[in-house]
């Protein structure tokens, strides 16, 4: 047969294939065009503000129009940049009215306000512009009121916040006999908070400066990073002492429980090379290469905890965590409470008389010893607690806890 032949059958053999195909194809198209209403939506209407620390809040009503879709809020922030804000239609409430706070601003200048009513295909009509004038930044406030004063362990760091804004407060520091030996670190005051706030000036894999005088600068700032003129402070750092820990155990610890006990939400007896790995009284025994591992091989969820008794009551000034060497699949945060022996009543630990310290950040990417300020009296009993908001990874890995008292 020849070639020519050969083609012009296989030609004929493929053309009842391809035809079905492309008819459906074009028929599909004309059945699924969706018509798109891109008609410019009316403007909003009734908008107004109040102002709040370095915020504005902004309300309008949104328009009625079938074609609105969202709404686009351009402003100017405190570093002069033109930025936007996107309010989808499902923002509004019964009444059809949107909420929205404003943060971030430095000054009580005036900003304006751009608030544009737009369709699926970004189209709008001109803006409803509005000026308003936020209030006296929170950091302005906290920066004012922040002080430092000797504490075992660190310093206690006071502050002051009368507004209803999150600040945070950035603590930078160094050995005023030996700048080398330096840090930094920070903490959230809440709004409509004064309190204080232990700092231990960790300034190695698990060094920290103690027993001597130390150099500060404190900054407040807000979620957009602006911040008050630095706060500078020198303070004594109280010395303290590693507590003991070889009559340390875990309430209701055994080696083959995966959990939960009374003292720990899990841990894993199966999956990481036989005792103590896994375990949670890994993390007492001075080795930084075995780790506490929340359970893998029996399923296991967050929120995780763990309590260490102390066997008698210590004034504890502080702790240390450190992560599991070279693995940050662990936490990204936790709350420390401590537990009087007097306070231990009963086999339920959630009922015991515990003092809250409050949320603190962990930085999983560091194999660093990381220290925090608790300053406790008589307690025989600390608890770890790591929120569902503290996820990281899967899992909670902790490879060494210690416990320091006052030395002097």
């Amino acid at each position: 047969m020849c070639k020519t032949s050969l083609i012009h059958r296989m030609k004929n053999l493929m053309l009842p294939i391809a035809l079905p195909l492309i008819l459906a194809s074009c028929g599909d198209e004309v059945e699924g065009r969706i018509d798109i209403d891109d008609s410019l939506p009316a403007q909003v209407t009734n908008v107004a503000y109040t102002s709040g620390p370095g915020e504005i809040y902004l309300s309008w009503d949104v328009p009625s129009s079938p074609s609105f879709m969202y709404n686009k809020v351009t402003y100017r922030n405190a570093k002069g940049e033109e930025v936007y804000r996107m309010f989808s239609k499902e923002a509004a409430d019964a009444n059809g009215r949107i909420t929205a706070t404003i943060t971030g601003f430095a000054t009580v200048d005036p900003v304006e306000f751009k608030i544009y009513a737009c369709n699926v295909r970004y189209g709008s009509a001109e803006p409803q512009v509005i000026s308003a004038v936020p209030g006296a930044p929170a950091f302005l406030a906290v920066a004012n009121s922040l002080q430092a004063e000797p504490a075992y362990g660190g310093v206690r760091v006071k502050y002051a916040n009368d507004t209803q804004a999150t600040v945070y407060v950035n603590v930078d520091y160094s050995s005023k006999s030996d700048p080398s030996k330096s840090g930094s670190t920070s903490f959230v005051v809440n709004g409509n908070s004064n309190g204080s706030r232990v700092i231990v000036l960790s300034t190695g894999a698990n060094e920290f400066i103690n027993g001597e005088d130390a150099v500060l600068k404190l900054t407040a700032r807000d979620s957009e990073n602006n911040m008050a003129d630095p706060v500078s402070a020198e303070s004594y750092v109280k010395k303290v002492k590693l507590i003991d820990r070889s009559g340390w155990s875990v309430p209701g610890y055994t080696d083959d429980a995966y959990g939960p006990t009374p003292g720990f939400s899990s841990q894993e007896a199966g999956g990481e090379g036989g005792v103590p790995n896994g375990r949670v009284i890994a993390m007492f025994d001075g080795n930084e290469n075995t780790f506490w591992h929340t359970a893998w091989k029996q399923s296991s969820s967050y929120p995780h905890f763990f309590v260490v008794d102390m066997g008698a009551n210590h004034d504890v000034a502080c702790i240390s965590v450190r992560r599991r060497t070279n693995n940050n699949g662990t936490n990204v945060g936790h709350t420390i409470y401590t537990c009087p022996a007097s306070g231990a009543n009963g086999d339920d630990t959630n009922a015991w008389a515990w003092e809250d310290y409050g949320w603190s950040a962990f930085n999983r990417e560091s194999n660093d010893h990381q220290f925090y300020g608790v300053n406790s009296t008589s307690s025989r009993y600390i608890k770890m607690y790591y929120a569902m908001t503290d996820k990281g990874g899967d899992f909670v890995m902790v490879s060494e806890f210690n416990a320091y008292e006052p030395a002097e």
